[in-house]
């Protein structure tokens, strides 16, 4: 390669932050503007809401002549239901691939705020935290080799977990 071609080179690449730095830049200065137009749109539909609230005095049949409906009752959150179908998705020394199916949306389960993944050694009843993911799949290193171990995952949310996963058993 010559000094010329070297020279090309490096000329390019200064271009090519020249660019990204100004897309970054445009980029920033749009995400602000979209805040900015959010921020008075939610202002705006916040006092049209409270003026038509105010204006029929809450009373849910006027507001159901103009499209609304009675305030819902919120619903309370429940516990994730059970994570589907853990498998081993490839391993090696001291390490381990595991991938699962997130519960299904059932009536009366929540939504899953992260995934505890579980391991205990063949025999024992004993499960410890291996890891923790918000995916619905991980990898496990430093793993103790020539150890059986069984991996289980337990969905959870704030409100409490799901029941235990299949367990799957691998000798790393």
């Amino acid at each position: 390669m010559t000094a010329d071609q070297l020279e090309a080179q490096r000329a390019e690449f200064l271009e090519a932050r020249k660019r990204a730095d100004e897309a970054r830049a445009a980029a920033k200065q749009a995400t602000k503007h979209k805040k900015e137009v959010l921020q008075r749109y939610k202002s705006t539909l916040r006092d049209a809401l409270r003026y038509a609230e105010s204006v029929t005095s809450s009373d849910n049949r006027k507001l159901s002549l103009i499209g609304w409906g009675a305030r819902r009752t919120g619903k309370r959150l429940q516990a994730p239901g059970q994570v589907a179908d853990l498998r081993i998705e490839r391993e090696g020394p001291g390490w381990i691939e595991l991938s699962w199916d997130a519960p299904p949306k059932e009536t009366g389960t929540g939504r899953v705020r992260f995934y505890e993944v579980q391991r205990s050694q063949f025999g024992k009843d004993e499960w410890t935290v291996a890891a923790g993911s918000a995916d619905t799949s991980v990898r496990l290193d430093n793993q103790e080799r020539g150890v059986e171990w069984e991996y289980r995952v337990i969905a959870a949310n704030k409100v409490g977990r799901g029941m235990e996963s299949n367990v799957v058993r691998a000798v790393l």
